[in-house]
């Protein structure tokens, strides 16, 4: 059985190494959102014989273990092989199938040529990762972005003057909490109390750690008042995550301009803007698509089959 422990910030240079070696820029192999959302997911991880395996405590069920695919150096078809054969050791230890949660295209390829007929693997839409160029996004250049360019240059035009954006800093952390919870209560809605409540505390994680995670981000002050905050965190050497991006939508096209602002100011020197999954959100994935995403990095979800265990 593998022996899963606490992702805690002393491990943070181990896994982030993991994560941006083998992690194909997904929002998911993210050190930061590990820690951040460890209420929400609950990630454990393992670490053995060069393979780094995760996983996630607080999705799983009475019948499956949610783990994502382990990330090590997958040349080796036998290496791999062994490392998923621990994952399903340690599931039905536990008496469960396994689940693997939102991987990519390469894990699906390895999965169906290591193991026919064990898993069943569907792709996920609602999980899909939008990939920006980081250039793009900054020059808003050609027709694809003119409505964009247009919203971006509206808020200047009525906010220029009025709105003061900074880098965040200590100073911040607590009107973002504040701005956070005035958010979430505008949206709240019966039965989302315990998702949303775990949103909070995953930026409150961020707040209270925000340099040791190596994040950055800006806030939006309009007329002295925070109206937003956006903050993200690198991925590996290519890739940035924009993490959360909270804004008042009293103020007219300030998402445009914080997506503009975000890119061209924190992601510096990274070639590739990842804004994350959609989660089926009718809105958002239309908001996103609006800015004509470079590519998908498409995922799926892999089902053991087996329904009993030993």
């Amino acid at each position: 059985m593998l022996n899963f422990q606490s992702v805690t910030l002393g491990q943070k240079d181990l896994l982030h190494e993991y994560f941006s070696v083998y992690g194909e820029g997904s929002c998911q192999h993210s050190f930061a959102a590990s820690f951040c959302l460890a209420s929400k997911y609950g990630d454990r991880f393992a670490e053995e014989d060069g393979f780094c395996f995760f996983r996630r405590e607080g999705r799983c069920t009475a019948q499956e273990n949610i783990y994502l695919f382990p990330l090590g150096d997958t040349k080796e078809k036998d290496d791999v092989r062994k490392a998923v054969d621990r994952v399903l050791e340690d599931a039905h230890h536990h008496g469960k199938a396994v689940c693997f949660e939102s991987i990519t295209e390469g894990a699906k390829q390895l999965l169906e040529e290591l193991y026919p007929d064990v898993f069943e693997i569907r792709e996920e839409r609602n999980l899909a990762e939008y990939f920006f160029s980081r250039e793009k996004l900054v020059s808003m250049k050609g027709g694809e972005l003119r409505t964009r360019r247009k919203e971006v240059r509206a808020f200047f035009r009525e906010y220029g003057e009025r709105c003061v954006i900074e880098p965040i800093v200590p100073n911040y952390y607590e009107r973002i909490l504040e701005l956070e919870r005035q958010w979430l209560s505008e949206r709240m809605e019966p039965g989302e109390e315990e998702q949303l409540e775990a949103e909070y505390r995953s930026v409150q994680a961020a707040m209270e750690h925000f340099e040791e995670l190596r994040l950055s981000g800006l806030v939006f002050l309009i007329d002295g008042e925070m109206k937003g905050f956006v903050y993200g965190a690198p991925l590996n050497d290519e890739v940035y995550d924009g993490m959360v991006e909270k804004g008042d939508l009293s103020v007219r096209h300030i998402y445009p301009a914080m997506n503009h602002e975000f890119a061209a100011r924190c992601c510096e020197g990274y070639r590739w803007l990842n804004w994350e999954e959609d989660l089926g959100v009718e809105g958002l994935r239309k908001m996103k698509l609006g800015y004509g995403p470079d590519h998908l990095l498409k995922k799926f979800i892999a089902k053991e089959r087996r329904t009993g265990h030993e």
